[in-house]
């Protein structure tokens, strides 16, 4: 499974990073792709990362699902022309979307969680109108899976797992990194 995440300054730290090492050790492939075409993105917070890949150099053909963590980038992504025919064209050829914390609204605007159970950051809503907005840590539906904050960020990136390559895989990871174990 090969991965495209979204990164524009401003991204939600602990969303990328967070849910691609997790990811990574399911034996996902996470590229870091600038929407800028920067060598660098910045984080909310401060963290620099080395990208990847430049949007301008994106083959969508290459990869099976997008990652779109949220952060004020949110706003830009939902609002660049670019970006908006990049995630159609995942759409268009039935790849996976997963999105948290206000990065489903870039999928909201595109009409994609119309009718479809979600989760995001609260507030985000209005992007959604008619999606089915869920009071969950993740939620998966269809080709979709979405999170609801960093907080969120294991869950999500669990669920993402689990949708690619099923509870026991999802359940191996979780037990690895001692996610809830001591409850």
């Amino acid at each position: 499974m090969k991965i495209a995440c979204f990164l524009a300054d401003g991204f939600e730290d602990i969303e990328a990073l967070g849910t691609t090492a997790i990811l990574r050790r399911s034996g996902m492939t996470v590229d870091y792709i600038s929407v800028l075409n920067q060598t660098v993105q910045t984080g909310s917070f401060g963290t620099r990362v080395l990208t990847d890949k430049m949007m301008k150099d994106l083959i969508v053909d290459y990869y099976d699902a997008l990652l779109i963590p949220g952060g004020r980038q949110a706003s830009y992504l939902r609002s660049d022309k670019t970006v908006l025919s990049i995630v159609k064209s995942f759409k268009d050829k039935d790849k996976w979307l997963f999105a948290i914390c206000a990065g489903p609204t870039v999928l909201g605007i595109l009409g994609y969680l119309d009718g479809v159970k979600y989760t995001s950051f609260p507030t985000t809503e209005e992007f959604m109108p008619k999606g089915i907005k869920v009071n969950q840590a993740a939620v998966w539906s269809d080709k979709i899976v979405t999170g609801a904050g960093a907080g969120a960020v294991t869950e999500f990136a669990l669920k993402i797992i689990e949708a690619i390559y099923g509870i026991e895989k999802a359940n191996q990871i979780q037990e690895r990194i001692l996610f809830r174990v001591f409850e």
